[in-house]
């Protein structure tokens, strides 16, 4: 349920849907065969494009698929079970400026606007999460992805954000080490509340996370695993790499045709969880006017850097901006695998923030 302007520290923002390309059942059955036709597609396939749910039907027979859905099916529920324990634990309440937990919408705030996807050709469920949290002499931006290796990536994004809602006092590195210790004791209770969680050998949840914090012409940048920070200054566009390096257009040019970067582009080395490392520095720089800052989960790499420099360059509003970046996404994901598709093309859900130094 989205509810409509609400204020956050006497701020207003407004919450709406997000428009996303989804085949229903109908859509599906009418690309496969009667045999391979099963109730419920939608929910496990109908963020795949047509052309994509085409190439299954003709690259599978019947039994393979049979068991293809029966294996997703079985991912699904369990994935289910875990997020509706978890967030009972968590009393999960819905925030005007927060989409987190498997939400997609779009949230328009007075100093910056954000917008998250499951997006096309990738998961059903949407593991990213951002906030905008106006504090009025004081901006916080933050954009989490959730790992998608672990049972229930997006809510480690849900529990970050929530934190950084409930104690704005905080500094951006101690509401990343006390989502740390939640998460970690979630993992607990929910082998407490589902016993047989007990045997999951892997992460239950955990995130990786940029987050700004803005004051005057100052931001301040945590950066946790590979969610993307680009800044637009005067025809000119930077972005932040996991490393914390300032790479320049001609270098990020020269790593969008490194297949060997490109393969690797979405292994981390850190992220907020169980096996956490907090040994990171923040980084802080000063803002000039007109300067535009764009907070992106890896989502957003399925777009050159050209793309972005030439939709950053217009004079359109932020609101515009962020509503070309997207849409240029949704469309490069879903021409995926088709004649002429870039070697860079990776689906995966898709977060943006984009702000607008006054």
């Amino acid at each position: 349920m989205f509810r409509f302007g609400q204020i956050h520290s006497g701020v207003s923002m407004e919450k709406l849907p997000v428009d996303i390309p989804t085949l229903s059942d109908e859509g599906i059955a009418n690309l496969m065969p009667a045999n391979m036709v099963y109730p419920g597609l939608s929910r496990l396939f109908g963020h795949l494009a047509p052309n994509y749910v085409k190439y299954i039907a003709t690259a599978m027979d019947s039994y393979t698929w049979f068991r293809y859905v029966e294996s997703e099916s079985k991912s699904f529920i369990l994935k289910n079970l875990a997020t509706r324990a978890l967030y009972k634990m968590l009393n999960r309440q819905d925030r005007s400026h927060i989409c987190a937990g498997n939400e997609n919408g779009i949230v328009h705030g007075e100093r910056a606007v954000g917008l998250t996807s499951r997006g096309v050709n990738y998961k059903a469920i949407n593991e990213d999460g951002f906030g905008i949290f106006d504090e009025g002499e004081v901006l916080k931006l933050v954009v989490c992805d959730g790992v998608g290796d672990c049972l229930v990536g997006e809510v480690a994004s849900f529990v970050i954000l929530d934190q950084f809602n409930r104690y704005p006092e905080k500094s951006l590195h101690q509401v990343l080490l006390d989502s740390c210790h939640q998460l970690v004791q979630l993992a607990k209770d929910l082998a407490v509340e589902i016993p047989e969680f007990v045997t999951f050998p892997n992460e239950i949840s955990q995130a990786a996370v940029t987050a700004l914090r803005i004051e005057g012409d100052q931001c301040q940048v945590a950066q946790v695993g590979d969610v993307i920070l680009y800044t637009y200054r005067e025809g000119n566009l930077t972005m932040l790499d996991p490393h914390g390096d300032w790479l320049n257009l001609r270098q990020m040019t020269d790593l969008f045709a490194n297949e060997k970067y490109l393969s690797q582009r979405h292994i981390i080395n850190n992220a907020v969880g169980r096996n956490y490392d907090s040994d990171w520095q923040a980084q802080d720089f000063a803002l000039r006017s007109g300067d535009v800052l764009v907070l992106a989960s890896d989502g957003l790499e399925t777009l050159h850097p050209k793309t972005v420099l030439e939709l950053l360059s217009s004079s359109l509003p932020s609101k515009q901006k962020l509503n070309e970046l997207y849409q240029e996404v949704i469309r490069a994901n879903l021409n995926w695998q088709t004649p002429g598709s870039p070697i860079y093309t990776k689906p995966d859900n898709v977060t943006l923030v984009v702000y607008q130094h006054p």
